[in-house]
């Protein structure tokens, strides 16, 4: 077979989804789509990203004895009383963060104005074929209805925030389009060529795992958003259409071989944190769609495309398995994609199918440009896309590592614009944090948890008896705050004005936690190392304690970009401060077993297996750990196993990069990409239809955490140099990669080859400077050999052979 690099970008579909795992997903950081490609009867699930239950006054206040509870979890945890300091924890629960919701489904029907017949519904024949186009943003379906042959195409425009859905057909069509929803319906309206529906949300969704607690809905447009969808059409219908009933639930436009239907949603929400917006704020969509008519369909997609292949294009990758060996574009378009996942995990994966791996790369991308977007929220557990009502966790944001994973490949993926609505939440986190801090820890600075919403919750959530292992965690802001000092390193330091504040208010409250731990070092208490447990010598199991090593190692790193992101301020108190505790901060340490200890004192796990690798938080994504904790590190990992949930896995790739090792990097994408188990629970990974990664269920950290896995095993920069192909696998031994960023700003372009014993080796590097703040002389190093560039003058070519300078470009 003859291919091109396009099929590295495409999905394949050769049958109409069953289910939302199997739809094709679209997006523009706020309108959010998943495109089932049904024939006869089509639906296109709709997302507004800004579409939450409750509202600014749902976030409840910590308990009023919170400093009380802590210091005295701090007193019994000094003495070894494990059970009375659970207690105390659980006594500053709150309640839970509100849930992200689905909105609205748009449903067409297509009946052939001539004849009729039984549809097939394209199940496993040659007339149906969907394909998601990732250069594109774009869903292509094509089938054959009855005799009729139909195409249908979908995008959702980031330039113009409407979805439009185009038909043709080569022969009249009747297509009825409707509009329904979950939610409250407030109002349906219909006109000749335009549908509205207007709903409520509910005031309170408590997440899944609180069972007892209904989901409550509230007439008052105060305590609860209001949200609409508004749809219109042109066609070229040759049959005039009946008039518009008002009581119709459908639009109905008869024989018609064109169709246009664009559509935009609107909330009341302000902002997060923000109060509610007064209903006016909906006739935006209908305001929306009416500009984007203005301009017409051919230029709405044509703004789309430039506008999402700038951005989408930045990176390209190619993998080949060899020496001579198939391009991974050869295999690429054989067959539907999920008959490739399917096929692919029944041999060797990196070898029978390469370009699956490259194909998951650049889904995670895409995937990362379509749900998060300057003028969005942040990407959820499950991205901008849900169709529950009450979906795992709220689909919500988790703050312990799923809302940190779906950006670790911003940076070095040069889509650093993605990862603004990040840096908007965690603005607002600091005000509604700083509140948290005092009332619960009579603290300064800035505190959030485990869980966040669109309102800004930041207090430890429960309802007084859940567990603290995932309810107690107040180290989130100070990751979340790391997080994006990174995204300065990478190369936007426009951001750092917005940046340092944050930082400031998290070391606030960060020196207020530290106590002394004895030998003239400072510690944590209470503390937690994520969702995990350890033995108490008395034989029980605890998830409280003191000095988790992820806590010591998060507080280091936020010291440590407090320093190297200082204003120049002799007099900054604060500053010194940070200088005085940084040096008191242990590091990480081996303990039992030769492993990486993960609490102090290094008890022994209660879940060796964990899927949470807390404890090598420094290695990655942290700024790396000495050469010596390598063996420690390696043989940590090992003690946790390979087999995990989909975000774990990829992190498992990551740190394996960061250790240099090819072969588990390998061994561990062979486990992400197979086909996820049928069930709904467990910790197995794996893919659905629509290569969605599964925790399981879905969860969208998996497909954007292995972006940065592989990004991680192609290039690194978090040590003060420019590492080349520091962990490519032996299968992927020919390939080249264009548009990597690398600390501190500095685009690479890489190209390998097999060497002499079928390794992958340096062919050929290109480092171009991206703004004057990387203007200077660098670091670069590939298979152990080092050379200084100075990119003073631009671009620089290195001649892998010799690690030389080959070319400056001007």
């Amino acid at each position: 077979m003859t291919g091109t690099d396009g099929d590295l970008h495409r999905l394949v579909f050769d049958a109409p989804a069953r289910s939302w795992l199997e739809a094709a997903p679209l997006g523009n950081g706020r309108l959010g789509a998943l495109a089932h490609g049904g024939t006869a009867r089509d639906r296109i699930s709709l997302n507004d990203g800004t579409a939450w239950s409750g509202g600014p006054s749902s976030a409840p206040r910590p308990p009023a004895d919170g400093p009380a509870a802590v210091q005295r979890a701090r007193h019994h945890l000094a003495r070894g009383e494990y059970e009375a300091a659970t207690r105390e924890v659980r006594g500053t629960q709150a309640g839970w963060a509100q849930s992200y919701l689905p909105f609205a489904d748009l449903v067409l029907t297509l009946t052939p104005s001539q004849g009729s017949g039984t549809d097939l519904q394209g199940s496993g024949n040659d007339e149906y074929r969907r394909v998601l186009d990732l250069n594109h943003a774009e869903v292509e379906t094509r089938f054959r209805l009855n005799a009729v042959d139909v195409c249908q195409r979908v995008f959702v425009s980031a330039p113009d925030s409407v979805l439009v859905v185009s038909v043709e057909a080569d022969a009249p069509l009747d297509i009825g389009v409707e509009l329904t929803t979950q939610l409250g319906v407030l109002r349906r309206d219909m006109g000749e060529d335009t549908a509205e529906l207007r709903f409520r949300m509910p005031s309170d969704v408590p997440p899944p795992h609180e069972p007892d607690h209904p989901v409550v809905w509230s007439e008052s447009p105060a305590e609860a958003l209001r949200g609409v969808v508004h749809a219109r059409l042109t066609h070229n219908a040759s049959a005039a259409s009946p008039p518009p009933d008002t009581d119709a639930e459908a639009l109905i436009v008869r024989s018609v071989t064109r169709l246009d239907l664009v559509v935009a949603t609107a909330t009341t929400f302000g902002g997060i944190a923000r109060p509610l917006l007064a209903d006016e704020a909906l006739d935006a969509a209908a305001e929306t769609v009416e500009a984007a008519l203005h301009l017409g369909v051919p230029t709405l997609r044509e703004r789309h495309h430039a506008d999402h292949t700038e951005r989408y294009g930045r990176v390209a990758l190619r993998i080949a398995d060899g020496p001579g060996g198939r391009e991974t574009h050869n295999n690429a378009g054989a067959g539907a994609t999920w008959r490739r996942v399917t096929a692919a995990a029944e041999g060797d994966v990196l070898v029978d199918d390469p370009g699956l791996a490259v194909l998951l790369f650049h889904y995670g991308r895409y995937l990362l440009l379509a749900g998060s977007r300057p003028g969005g929220l942040p990407a959820t557990l499950q991205g901008l896309w849900n169709t529950e009502l009450r979906a795992p966790w709220g689909s919500g944001y988790t703050l312990n590592i799923n809302t940190e994973m779906n950006y670790w490949a911003a940076g070095v993926t040069d889509l650093a614009e993605c990862a603004v609505p990040l840096l908007e939440l965690v603005e607002a986190l600091a005000v509604t944090g700083a509140v948290t801090a005092r009332e619960l820890y009579a603290s300064p600075g800035w505190v959030a948890h485990h869980n966040t919403d669109a309102w800004g919750y930041t207090p430890p959530v429960g309802t007084g008896d859940a567990d603290p292992a995932w309810a107690f965690w107040p180290m989130a802001g100070v990751w979340l705050s790391l997080e994006l000092a990174d995204l300065v390193r990478f190369g936007s330091p426009g951001l750092l004005g917005r940046v340092r504040p944050l930082l400031r208010g998290a070391a606030e409250f960060a020196l207020r936690q530290l106590v002394p731990a004895g030998d003239g070092v400072l510690g944590t208490s209470p503390s937690t190392s994520p969702e995990n447990h350890f033995r108490t010598p008395d034989g029980g199991v605890s998830a409280v304690g003191e000095s988790s090593a992820m806590d010591l190692a998060l507080v280091a790193a936020l010291f440590d970009a407090v320093i190297e992101f200082a204003s120049g301020d002799k007099t900054d108190d604060l500053l010194a401060r940070v200088r005085r505790a940084r040096p008191m901060i242990p590091g990480p340490s081996i303990g039992r077993d030769g492993l990486i200890a993960e609490w102090r004192g290094d008890p022994a796990p209660a879940e060796p297996h964990h899927r949470h690798l807390s404890h090598l938080w420094p290695l990655y994504p942290g700024p790396g750990i000495p050469a010596a904790l390598h063996p420690g590190a390696g043989a940590s990992i090992d003690a946790r196993g390979d087999e995990s949930t989909g975000w774990s896995l990829a992190w498992r790739i990551a740190l394996r990069a960061r250790l240099r090792q090819p072969e588990r990097v390998a061994r561990l994408i062979r486990l992400m990409l197979r086909p996820a188990p049928p069930e709904q629970s467990g910790q197995r990974a794996g893919l659905y239809p629509n290569l969605f990664a599964a925790h399981p269920p879905f969860q969208i950290d998996g497909n954007l955490g292995y972006v940065a896995g592989v990004a991680e095993a192609l290039l690194q920069s978090h040590a003060g140099w420019i590492e080349l192909l520091p962990a490519v696998p032996a299968a992927w031994a020919r390939g080249a990669v264009r548009g990597l960023i690398a600390r501190p700003g500095v685009r690479v372009d890489i190209e390998w080859d097999a060497d002499e014993h079928g390794r992958p080796a340096l062919v050929a590097a290109t480092l171009t400077p991206r703004g004057k703040h990387a203007w200077a002389p660098v670091t670069v190093g590939a298979h152990g050999r080092r050379v200084v560039v100075d990119l003073t003058h631009g671009a620089v070519t290195l001649d892998g052979r010799h690690l030389m300078r080959r070319t400056t470009h001007p």
